[in-house]
């Protein structure tokens, strides 16, 4: 139908970055290669996106600077000093926004990335001097860091039922064995043995699920209800609608068992009167961010144009901070109920112990993950973003005091993990 091949159409173009690329256990992707015609090989879709390292991904790691003679007059020396510092800032780290991921030009000195999370953790409601005291913010932090675990878990059960369990697609039959315990007696949360078996001539939208039954729901139909309560945002649940409905033509099993040990918040950072339902309904707030910084260059030039020094570090903050009043005011205005949208981007490295497989059945041939079954110490990259909604108390309410703002506290929901959709980022 029509419907079902736009929805097709609209997961493939928002998955292409993950499904294009062959991610391999290692967390490595394979490049794509030009022939001597000049035509591109298109590397196959993964069968199921997935990275599985025990390496933290590089954009997390700060490579050591290179040491350059800055004396040197030899051409051959100066030439060598000048490649190892352009290998050094064109590294993920500096390319990809480090800790603060893609969406940033880079990723910022350590004392501003400071500052977003301080003031990421005020607007979750901490006060300041929990944030001040040491003792208290690793209390938050433990707390939070457990309840990411948590949400983790549950997204990943959560999407496996949908996409592979209670299939929406009918393209498979699936086989599923969902038993609580690994091979080894081991618990895990997320516990997924499923094979996956193409059946040929089925092109509707009926779907077909383990046990037989089916459902007649469409995914836009499903992802419209559930998109507000959904622990996965919807480009993330429709990258594995996708990778499922264009699978491995033969028969294949997917293994993936996995439990959070621990977490460690990478970086928290709020994104002023943004939302993702903002943004798709006013495609234009994509240049806010990039019109403010505009405007603070143009003052700046204003400034040498008129012989002064370029602004101080007051002059700048002070420009900021009415930009960011105006982005709120526009924000308040165009969302229909009069409250400013904050978006809250967390992201946070859960450490798990994990089992991943994808099989081939009928060769035997591993084509993703490990083959011998043994749990293994991997790092996971989850990226979350809440929602709140502020509103600004007028000095007609008589609860106001000095014109407050109200706020209003979201939910956390996962928008990408291990940059599978380079971040799955609305603001630029």
């Amino acid at each position: 139908s029509s419907s079902s091949s736009s929805s097709s159409s609209s997961s493939d173009v928002t998955s292409n970055k993950a499904t294009d690329d062959a991610i391999t256990a290692d967390g490595t992707v394979d490049e794509t290669k030009s022939s001597t015609l000049s035509a591109q090989c298109v590397q196959p879709r993964p069968i199921f996106p997935w990275r599985s390292s025990p390496d933290p991904l590089p954009r997390l790691t700060h490579p050591s600077k290179p040491s350059v003679d800055m004396h040197a007059t030899d051409d051959v020396e100066i030439e060598k000093n000048n490649l190892m510092l352009d290998e050094f800032y064109l590294s993920d780290y500096f390319t990809k926004g480090g800790p603060l991921g893609p969406g940033w030009i880079s990723p910022m000195e350590p004392w501003f990335r400071g500052a977003l999370y301080a003031n990421s953790m005020h607007l979750l409601g901490v006060s300041w001097p929990s944030i001040i005291m040491p003792w208290t913010r690793k209390d938050w932090e433990h707390d939070m860091s457990w309840n990411f675990c948590h949400a983790f878990s549950n997204g990943v059960q959560g999407m496996i039922e949908d996409t592979y369990i209670l299939s929406r697609s009918g393209a498979y039959r699936v086989e599923t064995d969902t038993a609580e315990q690994g091979g080894d007696g081991e618990s895990f949360d997320v516990n997924l043995d499923v094979t996956l078996d193409p059946l040929t001539g089925n092109n509707g939208d009926t779907a077909i699920n383990d046990s037989g039954e089916t459902n007649s729901k469409t995914r836009e139909e499903i992802s419209n209800e559930d998109e507000k309560y959904s622990m996965l945002q919807s480009h993330l649940r429709q990258l594995y609608q996708s990778a499922r409905n264009h699978s491995h033509p033969s028969k294949v099993n997917i293994l993936l068992r996995t439990i959070p040990q621990s977490a460690q918040i990478e970086s928290m950072f709020p994104i002023f009167g943004l939302s993702r339902s903002l943004v798709e309904d006013h495609p234009n707030l994509r240049h806010t961010y990039r019109n403010l910084r505009q405007g603070l260059e143009r003052k700046n030039k204003e400034a040498a144009t008129a012989g002064k020094a370029r602004l101080n570090p007051f002059e700048v903050g002070k420009f900021i901070m009415e930009s960011l009043n105006e982005v709120l005011s526009r924000s308040a205005s165009l969302s229909g109920d009069g409250n400013a949208s904050i978006t809250v981007v967390a992201q946070v490295s859960i450490n798990c112990k994990e089992i991943f497989c994808v099989r081939d059945v009928e060769s035997g041939e591993i084509i993703q993950g490990y083959e011998d079954g043994q749990p293994r110490d991997v790092t996971h990259l989850v990226r979350f973003e809440m929602v709140l909604k502020e509103k600004l108390v007028g000095a007609e309410d008589e609860e106001a005091e000095d014109g407050e703002w109200e706020m209003q506290i979201g939910r956390w929901q996962i928008s990408d993990w291990d940059d599978i959709l380079d971040g799955n980022i609305f603001f630029t």
